[in-house]
């Protein structure tokens, strides 16, 4: 029997995993990330919210890292999604703080989107990337377009900020110690930058924490790693050094 939070996945491109995280493991996370937010980057005008891209890659956060990626819930899970073969983390992972995009896709975008030449990441045959998103505290802020990931979209920002506005919108509604799995083709959006600049600092700061699983042999996994590992070493030039 199939579950249905991977066929929900395969749907709708999203589905919820429930309190995957305890109450004291949330503390714990959210005080590694507001003990250290001098390690990370500030990429927008609001004092308050935070970045660190490939948090992955830092000591300070890198066993956040871990647990999130080994929890054996999400590794079940995961597991199902892929049939049980091989998958692994792409190096995509994030750490943001009172922080949202406008509408978009996680596939590479804007200059990125050149390493994804000659791949069609809606083929069949592709295999889905997917985000596991760890929300620290309750939000309804993340709204989706379901089943916007089987069909092709565009890897341009404006493009798809105008496709949103004919389309179906859901919000979700999550708790502290969700797990969102998301693939990476999906059309969502989080806060708008309205509701991001009213938030408050501090110990209510709005925390997410990501990672990206691909299938092993997945020509688009290996794409989007070499296409992130441009990304990354240009912000980290924009934003750390």
């Amino acid at each position: 029997m199939s579950d249905p939070s991977v066929d929900a996945l395969k749907q709708d491109g999203v589905c919820c995993l429930k309190a995957v995280f305890r109450p004291e493991e949330v503390a714990h996370f959210r005080d590694q990330v507001l003990q250290n937010l001098d390690q990370m980057g500030r990429t927008r005008r609001t004092a308050h919210s935070h970045h660190l891209a490939g948090f992955h890659r830092f000591p300070t956060f890198a066993q956040l890292h871990t647990d999130l990626a080994t929890h054996p819930t999400v590794t079940a899970f995961l597991s199902q999604v892929y049939d049980h073969n091989s998958y692994l983390s792409i190096g995509l992972s994030d750490i943001t703080v009172n922080r949202s995009q406008h509408w978009h896709t996680d596939l590479l975008r804007g200059p990125y989107a050149q390493h994804l030449a000659g791949i069609d990441p809606w083929a069949p045959t592709v295999g889905p990337c997917i985000k596991v998103l760890l929300y620290l505290q309750p939000g309804k802020s993340l709204r989706i377009v379901r089943g916007s990931h089987l069909s092709p979209t565009p890897l341009d920002d404006a493009a798809l900020e105008r496709l949103a506005q004919s389309e179906a919108v859901d919000r979700l509604d999550l708790e502290s110690g969700d797990v969102v799995m998301m693939d990476l083709r999906a059309l969502h959006r989080g806060s708008t930058e309205e509701e991001m600049a009213a938030a408050v600092g501090g110990a209510r700061s709005k925390i997410l924490i990501s990672t990206v699983f691909a299938p092993l042999s997945s020509p688009l996994s290996q794409a989007i790693q070499v296409g992130n590992a441009h990304r990354m070493v240009d912000w980290d030039r924009r934003h750390l050094l």
